[in-house]
């Protein structure tokens, strides 16, 4: 099977579902159940959590399914147990739940049987066609790489144009790159640059790196060493090989005093 990148596989959707967040129309039982496994989770009584959520999960409780799914994906709480969490957010996924919908859509497609991937794209379109912006991301990197799906660049430069819009920065830093490589659009590398910029502003380490590059070529925008350097050293903190060489290059072609500001405007960004 033609494996997707790690960005894909495992795109942050693992993150517990924090109580308050939706206003669902459960039964009180069911909420209150819900809160009280918060609680008992914040307190790091993990077990206690699962008891108490799976009796809100089994009264209907997307919020504590998709918990449920989450915590037996990741061992905690419980023996790591895959089948269980993908029982879970199907559970939820079946109620609309956009992140178990996600959540179990990547599973499927870890695991990887042709069955697998034809319900993984099921949930990600529904999930998509929702607006939900990591799955809008996730689908359209299927589309890219023809996994699950017939290769067609120009739903994927849609799918990623909406999740980049929206401001997913692992989006962003893609649909740089189809700009860049002219893939679902034609070639542009002023565009290349400006999502390569939304993307490292927000502290994407492989965007940081893109513009770096560009910086130092003058593709896309102006040359500008200083700021090249800027950029390949935060890329470089972050253990990026080509930042690495990049900015001892650019160390060896600027004054002390530009490197100076190169680093001073480093050691300045904030995210």
């Amino acid at each position: 099977m033609r494996r997707l990148s790690k960005d894909i596989i495992r795109l942050g959707a693992l993150a517990l579902f924090l109580a308050g967040l939706a206003a669902l129309t459960l039964p009180s039982p069911a909420r209150a159940d819900f809160e009280a496994g918060w609680r008992a989770y914040q307190a790091g009584e993990l077990a206690e959590a699962v008891e108490i959520w799976k009796t809100a999960a089994e009264q209907g409780d997307t919020r504590s399914q998709y918990n449920l799914g989450v915590l037996h994906d990741r061992g905690l709480g419980v023996e790591r147990d895959l089948e269980a969490a993908l029982d879970w957010w199907r559970r939820a996924a079946l109620q609309d739940h956009r992140s178990a919908q996600h959540n179990l859509a990547l599973a499927l497609i870890e695991r990887g049987s042709a069955a697998d991937l034809a319900e993984a794209v099921e949930w990600l379109q529904a999930a998509a066609s929702a607006g939900f912006t990591r799955s809008q991301y996730s689908l359209g990197k299927l589309y890219e790489s023809g996994l699950g799906v017939a290769t067609d660049q120009t739903r994927a430069f849609q799918l990623i144009a909406q999740a980049a819009e929206s401001g997913l920065v692992s989006a962003q830093y893609s649909f740089g790159k189809m700009h860049r490589d002219g893939r679902g659009t034609g070639a542009d590398p002023v565009l290349a640059a400006h999502w390569f910029s939304l993307s490292a502003a927000q502290g994407y380490t492989k965007a940081q790196s893109r513009l770096a590059t560009r910086y130092r070529s003058g593709e896309g925008v102006p040359q500008d060493l200083v700021e090249a350097l800027k950029w390949a050293s935060l890329a470089q903190a972050q253990g990026d090989g080509e930042a690495i060489k990049l900015a001892l290059e650019l160390r060896r072609l600027l004054t002390p005093e530009e490197v100076a500001e190169a680093e001073r405007r480093a050691e300045s960004f904030r995210p």
